[in-house]
């Protein structure tokens, strides 16, 4: 062996071992770096020459590499993306309606409203007992327009988040093709290639929160991604995706949807959330958290639909057929508001036992006519001749009136001037004869306007059949997600309400559950691949010792070579 073999060799060594210290160090700056990867240097030996020492040199670079817990991680990713998501959506649902505390509002002000009619019934000329059931009947109502119009926000606030979440996968799919050309150019004894591996992983676990994925290896370490269903994500150039407000679309097939390939993932779950399926025909999921929203409107108007249904023993049946408590009354029927080619008309009616000294008066644009019957007053159709009299000796009034039988036809003199009017007889507003709630559906619903505004009042007679039929526990409550029967109307809000808490529940142990196995897998993962502190302190231990043993060995050749020319220079 010569003396500039063994200097090569223990160059040689000497760079190797430059090279895993380098190596090393990366490794411990990057000890808390969950995409980061244990780095490891491959040497082999190499051949200086014939009758040479042999050596050791640089064979490439590697990372660690666990694929089935890679696998295994990035499904729960997915698993865990669609969870977290339906529990954050579920939670909203909660908040808006009420269920985060212990008194849900809907059923909670459907008790007030019951309880305000059943102090009706005891006090019926109470007119506070009268006002405290228009109020909380109106609240009852209220809250009801508000949860629909909130279902409606997070609706468009859920089809918003879908729209930046799809944003936020082409993005992240157009690195992942990036990153596969920087790849299959990098070299595969280099740093670089390894570092890229890193960079490209990550974005596949955070493209795993969008949609469940599976990678497929291709040549020069460039990998291809799909779903488990096939949907092919990257291949080559990246797929492109497109939200329409329903639906999920490749950019190059516009016309067929594609989130059924989806199985997984944040992606799905938010468009599951808004699914309806109501225009096929197709029965309502019973997954808690799939057609949400098209269950909790079906349910809103279902309620409706059950307060002001006029069939059966309900409600508005109950509080219509209940008869007039007044002997007498005067009120309006039908108000037409003007319109700009035409004037505002109303007609008022006056109906009862007519008797001398009864008291009529009418409140037009905040002007009273006020006239009292008389012995020779035989009918009311005289009480509605005088009090048209009055009105039309008013020329300032821009109203004018025409007697009839029992009644009085109101119109204004010119069009598109509007007008108000008021009632009483013998003091008292007209009782509303029917209709105490009005409206088709969760958005229109309310009190009826005469009695909010006050020129008509609840029928006194009404209030011992209408709690009856508050009440009563005899009945089927059918909706999108939520079928009950022997229930009152309080418990058609209570199923409601906890219908929403159990499937809340539901979401969020699932979600819990995910998350658990997914920190589990994580920790495991890390374990495997990740940089373990304590082995990288004893790897550099056995460096520097390989390091100070080259040392001595160029030390050692470098006397000889000093020894060798201090005797031939004698």
């Amino acid at each position: 062996m010569s003396l500039t073999g063994a200097l090569n060799a223990a160059v040689a060594s000497l760079r190797v071992n430059q090279a895993s210290i380098q190596v090393l160090s990366a490794n411990i700056a990057h000890v808390n770096d969950p995409n980061y990867t244990k780095k490891t240097l491959n040497r082999e030996s190499l051949v200086l020459g014939e009758s040479q020492i042999g050596s050791v040199g640089i064979a490439s670079y590697s990372t660690a590499v666990s694929e089935s817990l890679r696998k295994q991680l990035e499904s729960l990713i997915a698993g865990d993306g669609a969870s977290a998501t339906q529990d954050e959506l579920m939670s909203r649902i909660q908040q808006l309606l009420g269920t985060s505390s212990d008194q849900a509002a809907l059923p909670n002000l459907f008790s007030q409203f019951t309880a305000a009619w059943q102090t009706l019934q005891a006090t019926p000329e109470s007119k506070a007992a009268q006002t405290a059931v228009i109020r909380y009947g109106q609240q009852l109502a209220e809250e009801i327009n508000h949860v629909a119009a909130g279902i409606d926000t997070l609706d468009s606030d859920v089809k918003d988040e879908t729209t930046q979440a799809v944003d936020n996968l082409n993005g992240l799919l157009e690195q992942v093709f990036e990153l596969n050309v920087r790849l299959r150019s990098a070299s595969e004894n280099g740093t670089e290639r390894t570092e890229l591996i890193d960079q490209r992983d990550a974005l596949v676990r955070e493209i795993s929160q969008y949609v469940d994925v599976r990678t497929v290896e291709r040549e020069n370490g460039a990998i291809a991604l799909f779903t488990p269903a096939g949907l092919s994500l990257v291949d080559g150039p990246p797929s492109k995706f497109v939200y329409d407000g329903t639906n999920l679309y490749r950019s190059e097939d516009p016309k067929t949807p594609i989130e059924s390939l989806l199985r997984s993932g944040k992606i799905r779950a938010l468009i599951d959330f808004r699914l309806d399926n109501s225009s096929k025909s197709a029965t309502v999921s019973s997954d808690p958290a799939t057609e949400v929203i098209r269950k909790l409107r079906s349910q809103l108007d279902a309620v409706v639909k059950a307060m002001t249904a006029t069939t059966g023993s309900t409600f508005s049946s109950a509080y219509d057929a209940a008869g007039q408590s007044l002997r007498v009354e005067m009120g309006f029927e039908t108000t037409v508001q003007a319109q700009p080619a035409s004037p505002q008309y109303t007609t008022v009616k006056l109906s009862g036992d007519l008797r001398p000294g009864d008291v009529f008066e009418i409140d037009i644009n905040g002007k009273i006519f006020s006239y009292t019957a008389q012995a020779n007053d035989a009918t009311l159709d005289a009480i509605a001749a005088k009090l048209a009299a009055l009105v039309n000796g008013d020329a300032t009034l821009g109203v004018s009136a025409v007697a009839g039988a029992g009644s009085i036809q109101l119109a204004g003199t010119a069009n598109d001037t509007p007008f108000t009017v008021k009632t009483l007889a013998n003091g008292e507003t007209p009782e509303l004869r029917s209709g105490f709630f009005t409206g088709t559906d969760r958005f229109n619903f309310q009190v009826n306007q005469s009695l909010l505004d006050g020129t008509q009042q609840l029928k006194k007679n009404s209030a011992s059949d209408v709690v009856n039929a508050l009440n009563s526990t005899d009945r089927t409550f059918v909706a999108a997600g939520l079928t009950v029967s022997g229930v009152s109307y309080k418990g058609m809000l209570v199923g409601i309400v906890g219908t929403s808490i159990a499937n809340a529940k539901s979401v969020s142990d699932l979600a819990k559950f995910n998350t658990e196995s997914l920190a589990q897998t994580e920790k495991r993962y890390q374990a495997d691949v990740g940089v373990n502190l304590d082995e990288e302190l004893a790897n550099l231990q056995v460096l520097q010792n390989a390091y100070a043993a080259s040392a001595r060995l160029l030390t050692v050749v470098q006397q000889l070579f000093d020894t060798l020319q201090a005797a031939v220079s004698r």
